[in-house]
């Protein structure tokens, strides 16, 4: 999935990097507690667990997070994540610059649930397209510059 923010890649970038970013992103639809407070970007290495939770109450699983690649370069990041229900969720997040004040921000992802794989996927889908939703928010309210005329675009 991909989409089109009024804003810089770098300041995509910038965000994308920490985990109160990707907490304001799914607010709403998902919460992950373990993430709360964390003020440090994301590092290739890093892993943790904890609960995911539909609609910040209800426990859908134990959810595993593995960052393997952080790169400034293709501002890009690559995750390992898996439950007791997914064995693969891996997880590309990109930014690229795509015109003066205007870059894209996308988000691929590979399944592997067995049987589930099908249900996973839609779910996926939807939590995805919430996901680019609240990213434009995001970068209407936080990540433009007062007075960019991208910003209204």
């Amino acid at each position: 999935m991909e989409t089109e923010l009024p804003t810089d890649a770098d300041r995509v970038w910038d965000a994308l990097r920490y985990p109160s970013t990707f907490l304001y992103v799914c607010r709403g639809l998902l919460g992950f507690p373990a993430l709360a407070g964390r003020s440090s970007p994301m590092v290739a290495g890093e892993r943790g667990s904890g609960w995911l939770l539909l609609f910040h109450v209800l426990p859908l699983t134990r959810h595993t997070i593995e960052v393997r690649e952080v790169d400034p370069a293709t501002m890009t990041i690559r995750t390992h994540e898996h439950d007791h229900l997914v064995q693969t969720w891996d997880h590309t997040l990109r930014v690229t610059p795509a015109a003066p004040g205007r870059c894209r921000y996308s988000d691929t992802v590979d399944i592997e649930a067995g049987r589930l794989t099908p249900l996973v996927a839609l779910f996926g889908v939807a939590i995805y397209r919430y996901r680019h939703r609240r990213w434009r928010k995001l970068v209407r309210r936080h990540l433009t510059a007062p007075g960019d005329l991208a910003a209204t675009a």
